[in-house]
């Protein structure tokens, strides 16, 4: 499960995941407005005529029905919105255009928490109006959303994220708001599509939405021309749950069953203590309606069902892959199995993720889910269930939206698995990569696939807590054609160097070999006790942007990452655990000779050919991971392991920050989704352009609906002209803690190492039309050079929540800087002293 997302603007396949940092309520994010907008940016169309809406999405078959008179002239003469909500609902009531429906004014039901929800609806008659503020969104027919400008307004362009992201507020307030009723109504129903109604004043448009955007009608006054509200709320009424986006696959359980699913979960969730798996809890929230999901082996024909309430992970966007994981009550074979409900493109040249499955056992892959049942779901009619916005992209609204491509609902069920945070020894972490290895070894020498997706919510525990490689939504075969592999695709904290510097890089099980690295280092750096050498997280964070001339947004990182393995970071650390230091100081060492392989490549002289030819040599020794499995088996062998539990369940949860990719995740796939996000992702940034699993989150690379390529979050950084913009740069650094900070001391006076990076032309992230800068000169360390004095506030977030804030507080800080040259960078590095 994983997910970053490039712009809107992008035309290349590319899918990056961010990941979901937050370990409270998966839903409860308190996404701010203008970050929902850009997130959607791209995806709306129209506007649409209303003939043509009425005719192609609300056409009641049989003989044409008198729509009755409609009066909506006194909802305006009221002096309140309540009073305009009550004349409408009398409107609608005295006319009788909706017998099947009652309308709702929700303002006036106590509300028990600060979630947003919209202050008209309607409800089904036959369900009656809700009463309490619980069941709200799980009944919903249809959101009336009364704002007091045009969020479509031609001022207003929904479509153009750069116009979003530089906006103060104004023009995402509205669509934000209404983006987010589409989101908990669609997160609480199981819908393939619904329909909203948009007011202003007397101005109305109405909008059906489904997992790869909106369609939007022209506006109409419903004062002066009363007949079209009444005809769409005639319509409306008149269409059964399947016309009006319900999913039919999806019913309503009886209370045994709902007693059976309960009974399971709960004994499922104490058998695990007080240290329960991420998210896991809010399955039995009751706000949620407990279901049951039918399935139909389209090769055998048997039927299964299984019962679920609230997937436990779910991207909290409206449009996209809508991924969503469930713990789920299998009916037949009376045991919990997990669920997975997504949408995936619909392309000849992908696997779907059963197709993936079938393949991975026919090849007798080791260390993957065993899955029971996958298909995409049908609708009554027997046709699998759509996207349909894709058709009205030739008419965007506002700026050109983004490439938008028909998507399939698809689930799958497999057996339960444990996020990686659930490890309790960092034996199990070492074991887990090395299973990880494993897998992708075999997937890629004897299923001929690549996983492509590598994070830390895709890297799973089974029930006896041994690694296994989940998620293969974005697996590729090898045969597949070019353009596919060159799609950027993945985690985008976790990607490897060479993606992170090209959009356009050829995915190779290189890349999945370096993420399980980042994975292995990150989970340690989170999980496990090391000695107080401060490192610098942003080297998983790490997004520059690049606009070019016609305002396509680029994303490009890994210098970082880079400086971390050659300026030897990475081998600085020393955990407690001795085999743990040495496997990570061991697979740091590979990869750090590997890319400095890559060092004088591009010189076209004698040593830039011999140089190639060294680079060719590493990536063909890259090909067989062999060696790298047998170092893991020999480390697992050593006998001065941990024998008791060393883990420190997720002290230092990730910051929330967005990655580049626009999905997504889409996160969050997989079981993992959000617990990767805990740890599943964003991208780079809102702020930049789209960017969230931690331990879980969503894959940076956005390759779903938008054709990015997505399970937790960064921030876009503008690229420096020279290199002392970063050395010299006043932001606070996020750092990896220490046993001290682990076990709640207070932290102690240490020296940091802060690199910056000077983009090298030629190089895949180099601005070409940016003014060159005059390179530093060298500093020896026992210069005369003075020093300078900064006094900065540094903010390191808490490792829980009961911990008492010790780490915002003011330093000063000596700086005695070095340029050091590198390959073909430039890099700053500076020796930090921070005092109390």
């Amino acid at each position: 499960m994983a997910d970053v997302a490039p712009p809107i603007q992008h035309s290349t396949s590319q899918v990056v995941h961010p990941e979901v940092h937050d370990h409270g309520d998966p839903m409860d994010i308190r996404v701010d407005h203008k970050y929902l907008c850009m997130e959607t940016a791209g995806s709306f169309v129209g506007p649409v005529l209303l003939k043509e809406f009425m005719k192609r999405f609300m056409n009641i078959p049989g003989r044409r029905r008198k729509i009755p008179r409609a009066d909506f002239s006194n909802v305006l003469k009221g002096t309140s919105n309540a009073d305009m909500y009550d004349s409408l609902i009398s409107a609608i009531k005295k006319s009788k255009i909706c017998p099947r429906m009652v309308f709702r004014r929700l303002s006036n039901i106590t509300q028990e928490d600060l979630a947003l929800r919209p202050d008209l609806a309607g409800f089904n008659a036959n369900d009656g109006e809700p009463s309490d503020n619980a069941n709200i969104w799980s009944s919903m027919q249809l959101c009336i959303d009364n704002r007091t400008e045009d969020a479509f307004d031609v001022t207003y362009d929904p479509n153009d994220r750069e116009g979003l992201r530089e906006s103060e507020g104004g023009s995402t307030k509205f669509l934000g708001q209404m983006i987010h009723y589409v989101r908990e109504q669609m997160s609480h129903q199981h819908r393939v599509f619904m329909f909203s109604l948009h007011t202003v004043h007397d101005s109305a448009r109405l909008i059906r939405w489904d997992r790869m955007g909106a369609i939007v009608t022209e506006a109409f006054n419903f004062v002066l021309q009363p007949q079209i509200l009444a005809e769409f709320l005639f319509r409306f009424s008149l269409l059964g749950p399947e016309g009006r986006g319900l999913d039919s696959s999806v019913e309503l359980t009886g209370p045994q069953e709902c007693h059976a699913f309960t009974e399971a979960v709960a004994n499922y969730l104490d058998s695990f203590g007080e240290r329960k798996p991420p998210h896991f809890d809010s399955t039995l929230d009751a706000s949620y309606p407990t279901c049951k999901i039918l399935f139909c082996d389209s090769g055998s024909g048997e039927r299964s069902s299984f019962i679920v309430r609230r997937p436990f992970s779910e991207i909290p966007f409206p449009c996209g892959r809508a991924t969503r994981g469930y713990i789920a009550w299998d009916v037949g074979r009376k045991k919990l199995v997990f669920l997975k409900d997504t949408w995936r493109p619909e392309e000849s040249s992908r696997l779907s993720e059963k197709e993936a499955y079938e393949t991975l056992a026919e090849h007798k892959v080791p260390y993957v889910p065993t899955f029971l049942i996958a298909e995409d779901v049908r609708s009554s009619t027997g046709e699998p269930q759509r996207t349909v916005t894709q058709d009205y992209s030739d008419i965007p609204f506002g700026s050109r939206c983004a490439h938008l491509r028909p998507h399939i609902h698809h689930r799958i069920v497999q057996e339960l698995a444990l996020p990686l945070v659930m490890m309790r020894r960092s034996k199990q972490l070492v074991q887990a990569i090395r299973n990880t290895l494993v897998a992708i070894q075999a997937a890629y020498q004897d299923a001929k696939i690549l996983h492509r997706d590598i994070s830390m919510g895709n890297i799973m525990l089974d029930s006896n807590l041994n690694g296994i490689l989940n998620d293969w939504d974005r697996a590729i075969r090898l045969s597949a054609s070019e353009e596919h592999h060159a799609a950027r695709t993945g985690t985008w904290r976790f990607l490897s160097i060479e993606q992170l510097r090209s959009e356009t890089k050829a995915h190779e099980i290189h890349d999945d070999l370096e993420s399980c690295f980042w994975v292995f280092l990150y989970a340690a750096l989170h999980h496990f006790r090391h000695q107080p050498v401060p490192f610098d997280m942003y080297v998983f964070e790490e997004v520059w942007d690049r606009k070019d001339k016609d305002g396509t947004m680029h994303y490009f990182g890994g210098g970082w990452k880079r400086a971390a393995l050659s300026l030897g970071q990475i081998t600085d650390l020393k955990f407690d655990c001795a085999p743990l230091t040495e496997a990570i100081h061991h697979v740091s060492s590979i990869f750090e000779e590997f890319h400095g392989s890559a060092a004088g490549s591009s010189s076209s002289d004698y040593f830039g050919m011999r140089a190639r030819a060294a680079r060719a040599k590493a990536h063909a020794e890259m090909e067989d991971p062999s060696p790298l499995i047998k170092f893991f088996d020999a480390i697992l062998d050593r006998e001065d392991w941990p024998q008791e539990d060393d883990a420190v369940f997720h002290p230092y949860p990730p910051p929330k920050v967005q990655s580049p990719r626009k999905e997504e995740e889409d996160s969050y796939s997989g079981q993992n989704s959000l617990y990767t996000n805990s740890d599943h992702s964003p991208s780079p940034i809102a702020n930049s352009d789209k960017a969230p699993e931690a331990c879980d989150s969503q894959p940076l690379i956005s390759e779903d609906r938008l054709g990015y390529t997505k399970h937790d979050a960064m921030i876009s950084q503008p690229q420096p002209t020279a290199p002392q913009a970063v050395a010299v740069a006043e932001y606070s650094f996020p750092l990896a803690l220490t046993s001290e900070q682990m076990n709640g001391k207070p932290s102690r006076t240490c020296d940091a190492t802060c690199i910056g990076k000077r983009l090298a032309p030629g190089s895949a992230d180099y601005a070409s039309d940016e003014p060159k800068a005059k390179l530093p000169k060298l500093v020896r360390r026992n210069s005369k050079q003075k020093h300078t004095t900064r006094t900065h506030a540094m903010t390191l977030r808490p490792c829980a929540k009961a911990r008492p804030p010790l780490y915002t507080h003011n330093t000063s800080r000596t700086r005695d800087s070095q340029a050091t040259l590198y390959g073909d960078e430039w890099f700053l590095r500076g020796t930090y002293a921070y005092e109390d």
